[in-house]
């Protein structure tokens, strides 16, 4: 038998393949990026890899997702498809076996090649318990294929506290980047850069675990299109009756949308699809354990609710949050306006401006949000300023993003070698001038090029997670309460999982491994009855998270006057607020249209749905951290008195 690795072997050398063969891997997603880079580890030689995922297989996901098939849905993405990929993992050669019969193995490997081993982790990597420091110094490098602001971030400061590389990729659509990060190269991390206004949500998040009002929000408009749309194929949420696994809910839906077809209306039959969505179909999930990696186990709907809700008057008011009955009210309301609607006006598809969809909308997404516990609630109002655009995954960008990747792995390990052989130490590696930032673009440029590429780039100065810059924040500390602040910024806006809070060297707050319970009562104080002085105009708080080796300091600032014709509740700024942009001057070849591409990175993969936010206001100063190495533990920092009245 041949060498199936034989060309890679001529391409990149003896040493080089047996390093791929031998290097220890960690493969963080295994969506629609990921299952395109397990199939390049696999099929380039790579045995030892572990791959952490969350999230379960989608029907949504078989149409991009190579590695899945119709009998994996409802399973484990990351157990499936290192199941799959491990089996394509080439082959020993004649050669090798012959040398392993001769040095006496019987595991089928090459004496000096470790098993092929593809371990999966049905997880949030998140998990602080599970997903730390030690755990990732394990690894030669991490490659990244997630689909969310959170995960990256915590990826990120996991290997900037191991000192282990970071292979970054996201793709929206026919855009996508590849980057590298790494503490040691001196060069940007994830964190360096203010995070785009626009967000990518991956569908199977839509569908099975929602956490956020614009997942509820995206999931009611394909309900809309479900319902209304001339082909019921079109919405996410359509599932073929003809299916191994049989629907709850699309028997109603076609019943519904016969009647609609034929200008009737039937409350019982409007009830009976609401009750397939909102019950049914949650208590199946439910019974088949696959909401057990979601924030929050979803309950169903309550059916008496949703009887009394089919009995009320629609809800008019739009600035007010509706209760479920009016939302349920409201949904039955629009669904009786759509059966006396003319076909030729009815939308399809939904469109903010449209009184009927936004309605539709408004009530869907709150019954869904109530099922799975998020808060909070939107009214008719909010809900418009959510509502955005859909952008479809390309899976051919996402097989480029994930070779370019391989490339960049293998330059990686290149390097890693060169210092093995050298007999110096892993720490003196450096990256910055090897590997390469690398954008695919939908538009060629005047070159000619879909791939464009340029040197890493240096951190910013103001990245508080690989520079320890001083956070400046701006907030009303009279109205605030630890609790809002504890929330709302050190963990929504800075990504902190286990703050401890220092004034004046004292504790006033404390989470994580060992923490006291009784800090408790400094919560529902406001910011200026904190104790040690409380956090008043001009005082410098302290703030630790040792499950990322994160330490911060953030210079207070009082402010209770805010610009602005719309204020929100609680205002408070980050960094230096950026200036709004003025209108650009529209490009005046392709070649600019193509740089304006490259400039914009993208943050998400897989089946995705772009939320675009017109109106939100972004943070100048990313985030980052500066680790200590010492296996993800702090050193024991001397005991300072413990405050907590």
């Amino acid at each position: 038998m041949t060498n199936p690795l034989a060309g890679l072997e001529k391409t990149v050398g003896k040493d080089m393949l047996h390093k791929i063969q031998t290097s220890n891997i960690l493969c963080v997603g295994a969506g629609g990026i990921g299952c395109e880079l397990l199939k390049d580890l696999a099929l380039s030689g790579f045995r030892r890899v572990q791959v952490i995922d969350l999230d379960t297989i989608d029907v949504s996901n078989l149409n991009r997702q190579l590695l899945f098939r119709s009998k994996h849905v409802g399973m484990a993405k990351c157990i499936v498809a290192c199941q799959v990929a491990a089996e394509m993992v080439p082959p020993l050669s004649v050669n090798e076996e012959e040398n392993d019969s001769a040095n006496g193995s019987s595991n089928g490997n090459s004496s000096n090649l470790p098993k092929v081993t593809y371990q999966a982790h049905h997880g949030n990597v998140c998990d602080t318990s599970k997903f730390n420091v030690p755990f990732v110094k394990q690894f030669d490098l991490v490659l990244n294929a997630l689909d969310n602001v959170e995960a990256r971030r915590r990826v990120n400061r996991l290997c900037l506290a191991a000192n282990i590389p970071l292979i970054e990729a996201g793709t929206t659509g026919y855009l996508g980047q590849v980057t590298v990060i790494h503490k040691g190269s001196g060069v940007a991390c994830y964190e360096c850069k203010t995070q785009e206004t626009q967000k990518v949500y991956p569908i199977c998040t839509i569908r099975s675990t929602p956490s956020m009002p614009v997942h509820t929000i995206v999931w009611a408009k394909e309900l809309y299109k479900l319902l209304f749309h001339s082909k019921v194929e079109e919405s996410m949420l359509f599932e073929d009756p003809a299916s191994d696994e049989p629907s709850t809910y699309m028997e109603g839906v076609f019943q519904l949308r016969e009647q609609l077809a034929n200008s009737t209306f039937d409350t019982k039959t409007s009830k009976q699809v609401l009750q397939d969505l909102y019950a049914t179909e949650i208590q199946k999930q439910l019974d088949m354990d696959r909401y057990k990696a979601a924030k929050k186990t979803p309950t169903c709907l309550d059916l008496t609710m949703l009887e009394n809700g089919m009995q009320r008057s629609a809800p008019t008011t739009t600035t007010e949050i509706w209760s479920l009955e009016d939302s349920v009210a409201a949904l039955a309301a629009c669904i009786q306006q759509a059966s006396q609607t003319p076909k030729n006006e009815l939308l399809q598809e939904f469109d903010k401006d449209d009184d009927l969809a936004m309605r539709f909308v408004t009530a869907a997404s709150n019954l869904r949000s109530s099922v799975f516990g998020i808060e909070p609630l939107q009214s008719l109002y909010s809900a418009k300023g959510i509502a955005g655009n859909i952008i479809p995954a390309i899976a051919t960008t996402n097989a480029i993003c994930a070779g370019l990747q391989i490339l960049q792995a293998f330059k990686i390990l290149k390097q890693q070698l060169l210092l093995e052989q050298q007999q110096k130490d892993r720490a003196e590696l450096q990256l910055g001038k090897t590997c390469l930032y690398v954008n695919c673009i939908r538009n060629r440029t005047r070159n000619g090029l879909y791939l464009t590429a340029s040197a890493l780039e240096d951190p910013n100065p103001n990245c508080f997670v690989c520079k320890n810059a001083v956070i400046p924040l701006a907030l009303n500390v009279e109205e605030w309460t630890l609790q809002d602040f504890l929330e709302r910024i050190v963990k929504k806006r800075l990504g902190f999982e286990e703050p401890t809070l220092m004034l004046q060297g004292d504790f006033i707050w404390e989470e994580g491994d060992g923490a006291e319970d009784d800090y408790q009562v400094n919560l529902p104080k406001k910011l200026t009855a904190l104790p040690c002085g409380g956090i008043q105009h001009g005082t410098v708080l302290e703030i630790d998270d040792n499950s990322q080796n994160l330490s911060i300091q953030v210079s207070v600032t009082h402010q209770d006057v805010w610009e602005g014709d719309e204020v929100p509740d609680f205002p408070f700024s980050v960094g230096n607020m950026p200036v709004k942009k003025k209108e650009e001057e529209k490009p005046t070849s392709s070649e600019s249209a193509s740089a304006a591409a490259v400039a914009k990175p993208t943050d998400d993969d897989d089946d995705v749905v772009e939320i675009i936010d017109d109106d939100e206001v972004t943070t100048s100063g990313g985030d980052r951290k500066r680790p200590a190495e010492d296996g993800g533990k702090s050193p024991p920092r001397s005991k300072r008195r413990r405050v907590k009245k």
